[in-house]
């Protein structure tokens, strides 16, 4: 029902904005994409629509994917409070896991260091005793 409903509005103000000279709207821009990824029409439709090119109405699929892409990024959840802004909690995240990625690189380190010493201690099979 949801769906039908968003597909009507946008036939209207596409319809509305026919001209080449006005814009779309964001709000038209989210809708016409919500309505193409729903199936409910193509892109060349939507294009013909609101009198845009097939190219342009891509361009908003992308972008819209894109920006809901790059905000469903981990970023720690939660008020601000204590805790600092959610750009400050992402960043201490971010700060733990490289302190975690370098303790485990210096315990690698120290485990081959100690390799090599040992194996300047075991005979080779080819040295003569």
């Amino acid at each position: 029902m949801f769906v039908g409903v968003r597909l009507a509005t946008c036939q209207k103000e596409c319809q509305m904005t026919r001209s080449r000279q006005s814009k779309v709207s964001a709000e038209d821009k989210a809708r016409i994409v919500l309505s193409i990824l729903a199936g409910e029409m193509t892109g060349a439709e939507a294009a013909r629509r609101c009198g845009v090119s097939a190219v342009q109405v891509t361009k908003w699929k992308h972008q819209f994917l894109e920006a809901g892409s790059a905000r469903m990024q981990e970023v720690p959840s939660g008020p601000a409070g204590r805790a600092g802004s959610p750009e400050q909690r992402r960043l201490k995240l971010e700060n733990q896991e490289l302190k975690l990625a370098l303790a485990e690189a210096t315990v690698q380190l120290r485990i081959w260091r100690r390799g090599a010493e040992m194996a300047d201690q075991v005979p080779s099979k080819t040295s003569k005793p």
